[in-house]
Protein backbone atom coordinates (compact mmCIF):
# COMPACT_ATOMS: atom_id res chain seq x y z
CA UNK A 1 0.00 0.00 0.00
CA UNK A 2 1.26 3.66 -0.61
CA UNK A 3 -0.16 6.36 0.95
CA UNK A 4 0.23 10.00 -0.41
CA UNK A 5 0.87 12.69 2.58
CA UNK A 6 0.41 16.64 0.84
CA UNK A 7 3.40 18.77 3.17
CA UNK A 8 2.77 22.17 3.34
CA UNK A 9 4.46 23.45 6.24
CA UNK A 10 1.19 24.21 8.56
CA UNK A 11 0.73 22.61 11.74
CA UNK A 12 -2.08 20.67 10.37
CA UNK A 13 -0.09 19.16 7.95
CA UNK A 14 2.43 17.76 10.66
CA UNK A 15 -0.93 17.11 11.93
CA UNK A 16 -1.89 14.48 9.14
CA UNK A 17 1.82 13.22 9.12
CA UNK A 18 1.66 12.45 13.32
CA UNK A 19 -1.73 10.78 12.26
CA UNK A 20 -0.77 8.45 9.81
CA UNK A 21 2.17 7.74 11.52
CA UNK A 22 0.61 6.43 14.91
CA UNK A 23 -1.70 4.12 12.84
CA UNK A 24 -0.67 0.24 12.37
CA UNK A 25 -0.71 -0.35 8.66
CA UNK A 26 -0.75 -3.35 6.76
CA UNK A 27 2.96 -4.64 6.02
CA UNK A 28 4.59 -3.20 2.86
CA UNK A 29 2.84 0.12 3.09
CA UNK A 30 5.05 3.05 2.02
CA UNK A 31 4.47 6.65 2.80
CA UNK A 32 5.36 9.44 -0.19
CA UNK A 33 5.37 12.74 1.25
CA UNK A 34 4.63 15.26 -1.42
CA UNK A 35 5.08 19.24 -1.70
CA UNK A 36 3.47 21.41 -4.12
CA UNK A 37 5.45 24.21 -5.73
CA UNK A 38 4.40 26.76 -8.75
CA UNK A 39 6.73 29.50 -9.75
CA UNK A 40 6.17 32.63 -7.96
CA UNK A 41 5.53 36.55 -9.34
CA UNK A 42 6.18 39.55 -8.11
CA UNK A 43 2.73 41.51 -7.52
CA UNK A 44 3.90 44.85 -8.62
CA UNK A 45 5.33 43.49 -11.96
CA UNK A 46 3.86 40.27 -12.79
CA UNK A 47 6.92 38.96 -13.38
CA UNK A 48 8.58 35.86 -12.36
CA UNK A 49 11.01 35.91 -8.88
CA UNK A 50 14.74 35.64 -9.19
CA UNK A 51 16.38 32.55 -9.54
CA UNK A 52 18.08 32.81 -6.25
CA UNK A 53 14.73 33.04 -4.54
CA UNK A 54 13.20 29.78 -6.05
CA UNK A 55 16.39 28.39 -4.87
CA UNK A 56 15.94 29.12 -1.54
CA UNK A 57 12.34 27.85 -1.48
CA UNK A 58 13.70 24.67 -3.26
CA UNK A 59 16.04 24.26 -0.09
CA UNK A 60 13.52 25.19 2.74
CA UNK A 61 10.77 22.61 1.24
CA UNK A 62 13.54 19.87 0.85
CA UNK A 63 14.21 20.76 4.87
CA UNK A 64 10.61 20.38 5.90
CA UNK A 65 9.91 16.79 3.77
CA UNK A 66 12.69 15.93 5.85
CA UNK A 67 11.54 16.83 9.01
CA UNK A 68 8.92 15.62 8.40
CA UNK A 69 10.15 12.31 6.72
CA UNK A 70 12.10 11.81 10.13
CA UNK A 71 8.64 10.94 11.72
CA UNK A 72 8.28 7.94 10.07
CA UNK A 73 11.42 6.89 10.08
CA UNK A 74 11.28 6.56 13.90
CA UNK A 75 8.00 4.53 13.33
CA UNK A 76 9.71 2.42 10.68
CA UNK A 77 7.64 3.37 8.20
CA UNK A 78 9.11 3.36 4.62
CA UNK A 79 9.06 7.29 3.44
CA UNK A 80 9.91 8.52 1.07
CA UNK A 81 9.81 12.70 -0.75
CA UNK A 82 8.67 14.55 -4.03
CA UNK A 83 8.70 17.86 -4.92
CA UNK A 84 6.33 18.40 -7.79
CA UNK A 85 5.23 21.77 -9.65
CA UNK A 86 2.14 22.56 -9.63
CA UNK A 87 -1.36 23.38 -7.88
CA UNK A 88 -1.51 20.71 -4.77
CA UNK A 89 -4.46 19.01 -5.88
CA UNK A 90 -3.13 18.24 -9.11
CA UNK A 91 0.35 17.39 -7.78
CA UNK A 92 -1.46 14.99 -5.25
CA UNK A 93 -3.30 13.22 -7.61
CA UNK A 94 -0.85 13.22 -10.09
CA UNK A 95 1.62 11.26 -6.94
CA UNK A 96 -1.42 9.44 -6.33
CA UNK A 97 -1.48 8.23 -9.64
CA UNK A 98 1.93 7.53 -10.60
CA UNK A 99 2.39 5.30 -6.85
CA UNK A 100 -0.96 3.39 -7.50
CA UNK A 101 -1.71 5.17 -3.96
CA UNK A 102 -4.50 3.60 -2.03
CA UNK A 103 -4.87 6.94 -0.16
CA UNK A 104 -4.30 10.56 0.10
CA UNK A 105 -3.89 12.26 3.39
CA UNK A 106 -4.28 15.80 3.79
CA UNK A 107 -4.33 18.61 6.88
CA UNK A 108 -7.48 21.21 7.29
CA UNK A 109 -8.20 24.19 5.52
CA UNK A 110 -5.41 26.34 6.94
CA UNK A 111 -2.73 28.41 4.90
CA UNK A 112 0.93 27.09 5.40
CA UNK A 113 4.18 28.73 4.94
CA UNK A 114 3.92 27.27 1.55
CA UNK A 115 1.57 29.52 -0.10
CA UNK A 116 1.62 27.28 -3.34
CA UNK A 117 0.72 24.45 -1.16
CA UNK A 118 -2.57 25.42 0.17
CA UNK A 119 -4.10 21.89 1.05
CA UNK A 120 -7.12 23.01 2.58
CA UNK A 121 -8.36 24.47 0.09
CA UNK A 122 -8.08 21.60 -1.86
CA UNK A 123 -9.95 19.00 -0.14
CA UNK A 124 -13.04 19.19 -1.97
CA UNK A 125 -11.37 18.83 -5.04
CA UNK A 126 -9.50 15.96 -3.92
CA UNK A 127 -12.78 14.60 -2.38
CA UNK A 128 -14.30 14.62 -6.12
CA UNK A 129 -11.88 13.80 -8.41
CA UNK A 130 -8.98 11.85 -6.67
CA UNK A 131 -7.72 8.19 -7.87
CA UNK A 132 -8.29 6.91 -4.64
CA UNK A 133 -9.31 7.44 -0.75
CA UNK A 134 -8.74 10.65 0.72
CA UNK A 135 -8.37 11.56 4.30
CA UNK A 136 -8.71 14.96 5.63
CA UNK A 137 -6.99 15.20 9.01
CA UNK A 138 -8.82 17.84 11.69
CA UNK A 139 -8.21 16.10 15.09
CA UNK A 140 -4.98 14.07 15.88
CA UNK A 141 -6.50 10.72 16.86
CA UNK A 142 -9.92 8.49 15.90
CA UNK A 143 -12.12 7.31 18.89
CA UNK A 144 -15.19 6.75 17.12
CA UNK A 145 -15.92 6.33 13.70
CA UNK A 146 -18.88 7.06 12.01
CA UNK A 147 -19.96 5.37 8.34
CA UNK A 148 -22.46 7.17 6.11
CA UNK A 149 -24.12 4.65 3.49
CA UNK A 150 -26.52 5.74 0.72
CA UNK A 151 -26.02 2.08 -1.06
CA UNK A 152 -24.24 3.71 -3.92
CA UNK A 153 -20.66 1.15 -4.71
CA UNK A 154 -18.48 3.97 -3.25
CA UNK A 155 -20.26 3.97 0.14
CA UNK A 156 -20.92 -0.08 0.03
CA UNK A 157 -17.19 -0.66 -0.67
CA UNK A 158 -16.17 1.62 3.03
CA UNK A 159 -16.25 -1.89 4.94
CA UNK A 160 -13.28 -3.64 2.49
CA UNK A 161 -11.41 -0.12 1.87
CA UNK A 162 -11.13 -0.19 5.94
CA UNK A 163 -10.39 -4.01 6.56
CA UNK A 164 -7.90 -3.99 3.33
CA UNK A 165 -5.83 -1.23 5.61
CA UNK A 166 -4.87 -3.84 8.30
CA UNK A 167 -4.87 -2.52 11.84
CA UNK A 168 -5.05 1.10 10.85
CA UNK A 169 -8.58 1.66 12.08
CA UNK A 170 -9.24 -1.40 14.03
CA UNK A 171 -10.66 -1.37 17.53
CA UNK A 172 -12.67 2.19 16.81
CA UNK A 173 -15.99 1.22 17.40
CA UNK A 174 -18.44 2.38 14.55
CA UNK A 175 -21.93 3.58 13.93
CA UNK A 176 -23.34 3.39 10.59
CA UNK A 177 -25.81 5.52 9.39
CA UNK A 178 -28.10 5.69 6.13
CA UNK A 179 -30.31 8.87 5.32
CA UNK A 180 -33.69 9.14 4.02
CA UNK A 181 -34.51 12.05 1.74
CA UNK A 182 -36.96 14.40 2.18
CA UNK A 183 -38.60 17.15 0.07
CA UNK A 184 -38.24 15.39 -3.38
CA UNK A 185 -34.96 14.12 -3.06
CA UNK A 186 -34.72 11.22 -5.25
CA UNK A 187 -33.08 7.99 -4.39
CA UNK A 188 -31.47 5.81 -6.93
CA UNK A 189 -34.04 2.77 -5.71
CA UNK A 190 -37.01 4.32 -5.33
CA UNK A 191 -39.01 5.50 -8.62
CA UNK A 192 -41.44 8.37 -6.52
CA UNK A 193 -43.42 7.47 -4.03
CA UNK A 194 -43.36 9.52 -0.50
CA UNK A 195 -41.13 12.60 -0.67
CA UNK A 196 -41.31 12.88 3.08
CA UNK A 197 -38.96 10.41 4.04
CA UNK A 198 -41.78 8.09 4.64
CA UNK A 199 -42.11 4.43 6.03
CA UNK A 200 -41.20 2.91 2.93
CA UNK A 201 -38.07 5.11 2.79
CA UNK A 202 -37.18 4.74 6.16
CA UNK A 203 -37.02 1.02 6.11
CA UNK A 204 -35.28 1.01 2.90
CA UNK A 205 -32.48 3.09 4.11
CA UNK A 206 -32.64 1.41 7.45
CA UNK A 207 -31.96 -1.76 5.47
CA UNK A 208 -28.62 -0.14 3.79
CA UNK A 209 -27.56 0.95 7.30
CA UNK A 210 -28.08 -2.54 8.44
CA UNK A 211 -25.97 -4.34 5.55
CA UNK A 212 -23.11 -2.15 6.08
CA UNK A 213 -23.02 -2.51 9.87
CA UNK A 214 -23.49 -6.52 9.40
CA UNK A 215 -20.31 -6.66 6.94
CA UNK A 216 -18.43 -4.04 9.52
CA UNK A 217 -19.07 -6.55 12.53
CA UNK A 218 -18.05 -9.46 10.11
CA UNK A 219 -14.68 -8.23 9.32
CA UNK A 220 -14.31 -7.22 12.91
CA UNK A 221 -15.67 -4.07 13.86
CA UNK A 222 -18.23 -3.87 16.92
CA UNK A 223 -21.18 -1.42 15.01
CA UNK A 224 -24.35 -0.17 15.26
CA UNK A 225 -26.56 1.01 12.83
CA UNK A 226 -29.11 4.26 12.45
CA UNK A 227 -31.48 5.66 10.22
CA UNK A 228 -32.14 9.13 9.90
CA UNK A 229 -34.56 11.51 7.78
CA UNK A 230 -34.03 14.74 5.86
CA UNK A 231 -31.23 16.43 3.81
CA UNK A 232 -28.22 14.24 3.96
CA UNK A 233 -25.07 16.34 4.33
CA UNK A 234 -27.01 17.86 7.97
CA UNK A 235 -28.03 14.60 8.98
CA UNK A 236 -24.46 13.14 8.41
CA UNK A 237 -22.71 16.04 10.62
CA UNK A 238 -25.84 16.01 12.97
CA UNK A 239 -25.51 12.42 13.55
CA UNK A 240 -21.26 12.36 14.20
CA UNK A 241 -21.96 15.36 16.78
CA UNK A 242 -24.66 13.24 18.43
CA UNK A 243 -22.30 10.16 18.47
CA UNK A 244 -19.29 11.57 19.44
CA UNK A 245 -17.20 11.10 16.01
CA UNK A 246 -13.76 12.02 15.37
CA UNK A 247 -13.74 10.34 12.09
CA UNK A 248 -16.55 10.38 9.28
CA UNK A 249 -16.30 8.06 6.42
CA UNK A 250 -18.21 8.67 3.33
CA UNK A 251 -18.48 7.44 0.24
CA UNK A 252 -17.63 10.44 -2.95
CA UNK A 253 -21.20 10.67 -4.03
CA UNK A 254 -24.13 11.40 -1.30
CA UNK A 255 -27.35 10.49 -1.81
CA UNK A 256 -30.25 11.99 -4.30
CA UNK A 257 -29.15 12.74 -7.84
CA UNK A 258 -31.13 16.13 -7.30
CA UNK A 259 -29.08 17.31 -4.33
CA UNK A 260 -26.19 16.59 -5.70
CA UNK A 261 -26.92 19.13 -8.63
CA UNK A 262 -28.10 21.68 -6.44
CA UNK A 263 -25.67 21.74 -3.87
CA UNK A 264 -22.69 19.69 -5.03
CA UNK A 265 -21.98 16.14 -3.20
CA UNK A 266 -22.76 15.49 0.43
CA UNK A 267 -19.37 14.44 1.02
CA UNK A 268 -17.80 18.13 -0.36
CA UNK A 269 -20.69 19.31 2.29
CA UNK A 270 -19.70 17.56 4.94
CA UNK A 271 -16.13 18.23 4.34
CA UNK A 272 -17.30 21.90 4.89
CA UNK A 273 -19.45 21.64 8.33
CA UNK A 274 -17.75 19.07 10.22
CA UNK A 275 -14.91 19.60 12.77
CA UNK A 276 -14.34 15.97 12.37
CA UNK A 277 -11.69 13.87 10.36
CA UNK A 278 -13.22 12.66 7.34
CA UNK A 279 -12.31 9.58 4.96
CA UNK A 280 -14.03 9.74 1.64
CA UNK A 281 -13.61 6.40 -0.32
CA UNK A 282 -13.47 7.03 -4.14
CA UNK A 283 -11.33 5.73 -6.87
CA UNK A 284 -9.61 2.22 -6.46
CA UNK A 285 -11.07 -0.41 -4.40
CA UNK A 286 -9.17 -2.96 -3.53
CA UNK A 287 -9.84 -6.88 -3.41
CA UNK A 288 -12.35 -8.68 -1.51
CA UNK A 289 -10.55 -8.96 2.34
CA UNK A 290 -10.79 -13.24 2.64
CA UNK A 291 -9.94 -13.28 6.65
CA UNK A 292 -13.17 -11.98 8.71
CA UNK A 293 -13.54 -12.25 12.55
CA UNK A 294 -16.72 -13.55 14.38
CA UNK A 295 -19.24 -10.99 14.22
CA UNK A 296 -20.82 -9.69 17.82
CA UNK A 297 -24.70 -8.53 16.76
CA UNK A 298 -25.85 -5.26 15.39
CA UNK A 299 -28.03 -3.25 17.05
CA UNK A 300 -30.75 -0.63 15.62
CA UNK A 301 -30.97 2.79 16.65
Amino acid sequence: MRIVIGIDGSREAEQACSFVAARTWPPGTRVVLVAASQPRVELATFAAVGAEALVGDRHAVEALLEERAELFRRTDLPVETETRVGPAAEALMEAADGHFAGLIVVGSRRRGPFSSAVLGSVSATLADHAPCPVLVVRAPIATRMLVATDGTRSSRSIPTVLASWGQAFRGVPVEVVSVAPRHGFVTPWAGGGDDDGGDGELELHQGIAEQVADELMELGWHAAAIVRAGAPDHEIVAAGEQWGADLIVTGSRGIGTLHRLLGGSVAHEVLLHTRSTVLVVRGQVPAPVGTVRPAHGVSVG
